[in-house]
């Protein structure tokens, strides 16, 4: 099961941003002047062009660069995602400084670590075995921890405005420039799944997720999240959070009820994205909304995706995704009004 994401965080000033390009006329060599001496002898036609004649196929993109390996220890062993496959005769372990194909786990041996790099942002993380990692989903700065450690590694590939989403089943972490550490334990037939998050320098952001709840932080109570970052828990240096299920349940009800909840926020964020879009809107207030509901949908469908990855292959594992698909697109519509044109 694939699925893209962008990782670099929302820019409000993108908000009403119009995609695609207009390509531009671009003038050939002119054609020689025909003689006016009627004596010049006339030379033959050359065949050119006809109008049925097919269009010459243009280069074909080229694909994005894919995030290295810096370092490795221990055994990392590729496992492709549900529906892919691996290149014929590519490797199926990650060696130091070679490349992590895309949609791809990561199984971490015991005492394993692998150092992941980004290739534009050059922003640096690391997992730490035994564990099941995804890193760079979606060709952005994003890492899904299915079980075990994520380190974060400072001074690497900070940019301003720009952030690193660390999914896990039970919630999301966000930062910029921060330290900190995430330990995620899997949940059993007996026990919870449970996310342990220490951040011991800069700042960072918790989204608790559904049928999750916060644990008591080290110290006094957890920071109050600017506006801006409404709905998520604001973690500064030397603080911790534990993020748990709330009660053990079935594999298949905790990723229904992370497929209701992406569901949900996707709508809304979709609903401020038409009020963005009306004439009579007042972006000072609707805007700044819309970046919230993007973030809160962004993180739930996450959770989702994750927790709908880690089911057996079933009908109700396609539904799901299904689902989640199309909450992808609701959530990332940005403006409703038809582009202008000549009206029927």
């Amino acid at each position: 099961m694939t699925r893209g994401r962008p990782g670099a965080s929302l820019a409000l000033g993108g908000l009403l941003a119009v995609g695609g390009s207009q390509a531009g006329c671009h003038g050939g060599p002119r054609e020689p002047a025909a003689s006016t001496d009627a004596s010049a002898p006339t030379a033959p036609s050359a065949p050119g062009p006809t109008a049925s004649a097919a269009p010459v196929p243009g280069p074909r993109p080229r694909p994005p660069p894919r995030c290295r390996a810096a370092s490795v220890s221990g055994s990392v062993h590729i496992t492709p995602v549900d529906g892919t496959t691996l290149d014929a005769g590519a490797p199926t372990t990650v060696a130091s400084s070679s490349e992590i194909p895309d949609d791809v786990w990561l199984e971490l041996g015991e005492s394993a670590r692998l150092t992941s790099k980004h290739p534009h942002s050059t922003r640096e993380t690391t997992f730490a075995g035994p564990g099941r990692f995804r890193t760079c989903v979606g060709h952005g700065e994003e890492a899904w921890i299915g079980e075990g450690g994520f380190e974060s590694v400072a001074s690497s590939g900070e940019r301003p405005g720009a952030e690193e989403w660390v999914v896990t089943p039970v919630g999301v972490v966000r930062y910029g420039a921060a330290k900190l550490e995430i330990h995620v334990t899997p949940a059993t037939a007996t026990t919870v799944a449970k996310a342990e998050v220490k951040v011991t320098g800069g700042s960072a952001y918790a989204w608790t997720g559904d049928r999750a709840s916060p644990g008591s932080p080290a110290g006094a109570s957890p920071v109050k999240a600017p506006a801006m970052a409404e709905g998520w828990v604001a973690l500064e240096g030397g603080r911790t959070l534990t993020l748990a299920q709330s009660a053990v349940s079935p594999p298949g009800e905790l990723a229904r009820v992370a497929v209701d909840r992406c569901t949900l926020e996707a709508k809304g964020a979709k609903e401020l994205a038409f009020a963005v879009a009306s004439p009579d809107a007042s972006l000072t207030q609707v805007a700044p909304r819309h970046v919230i509901a993007r973030h809160l949908a962004r993180a739930a469908c996450d959770v989702a995706w994750l927790r709908v990855g880690q089911l057996p292959p079933s009908p109700a594992r396609d539904d799901f995704s299904a689902t989640l698909k199309q909450a992808e697109i609701d959530w990332k519509t940005f403006r409703s009004r038809p582009a202008l044109g000549p009206q029927p």
